[in-house]
């Protein structure tokens, strides 16, 4: 029985790199869903943030996208996504810090720029 010189080594053949790109997609797909289970139901509260609570009768089961949030004045509306882009995102940046450095940094203790050549 010959050997044959066509073997598939997976740690040769697949890029340790494509493992941390993985790895930042499935982080931030996470944080973004977290981010935006948590900004939906806080609309009301962000309206009132920014000095529109007296916008809508009532905020409640109002979204982004809802038919009473859309018929508001293009200003009212302006402020209110301004500030929940802005809590939205400082959400979805502060889940993925934390799993780099603390979860990622000092828990699991890998480095993320580790040279694996």
């Amino acid at each position: 029985m010959g050997v044959h010189n066509n073997i598939h080594i997976p740690k040769e053949s697949w890029p340790h790199w494509i493992w941390y790109a993985i790895e930042f997609a499935i982080v931030l797909a996470i944080s973004m869903l977290v981010a935006r289970e948590i900004t939906d139901p806080m609309l009301g509260d962000i309206a009132a943030l920014v000095g529109q609570s007296a916008a809508l009768e009532s905020w409640e089961g109002i979204t982004v996208h809802s038919k009473d949030f859309v018929n508001l004045a293009p200003e009212i509306r302006g402020q209110v996504e301004s500030m929940a882009n802005w809590i939205f995102y400082s959400i979805v940046a502060g889940i993925f810090l934390g799993w780099y450095i603390v979860i990622r940094g000092f828990i699991l203790k890998k480095k993320i720029l580790d040279n694996k050549y």
